[in-house]
């Protein structure tokens, strides 16, 4: 049964209607389909382009229209790396990171509209046990 409504709820998440409703909500512009590389760069801080591309286990010209069309909305930045000079490493921008931050206040939002439909008296225990599975499910340190 757990599996089940964690199956549910990631595919709610991935449903091309919700993430419509979030992009449009956060007034966001970029495509799905770079958000989640730029949410990539907040978390993970500068890094190379090539380091990206093999995360995604894409070749470097994939990568780069990908990184140039951020870079073109003002949300990503290409700056010198301070240890090879020939070497870039892309950042999110403060512009990029307040993106984010709208598409997440977004589908928070939806999620609060949705749990407004369930008793009030089982909505913090729903919240709470979500967090609860979220912080045993997150990555270690």
């Amino acid at each position: 049964m757990l599996d089940q409504s964690i199956t549910v709820l990631a595919g709610w998440a991935r449903r091309h209607d919700i993430e419509s409703t979030v992009m449009q909500r956060a007034h966001c512009s970029v495509p799905a389909s770079l958000v989640w590389l730029l949410a990539r760069l907040v978390t993970c801080g500068p890094c190379h382009p090539s380091d990206l591309a093999t995360w995604l286990g894409v070749d470097n010209s994939t990568i780069t229209p990908k990184l140039q069309r951020l870079e073109a909305e003002n949300l990503v930045l290409r700056e010198p790396d301070p240890g090879d000079r020939r070497a870039a490493l892309v950042r999110a921008t403060p512009n990029g990171i307040k993106l984010l931050h709208r598409l997440r206040r977004a589908r928070a939002d939806l999620l609060e509209e949705r749990l407004q439909t369930i008793p009030s008296e089982r909505q913090a225990a729903v919240v709470m046990a979500l967090s609860d599975l979220a912080d045993l499910l997150a990555p270690g340190p």
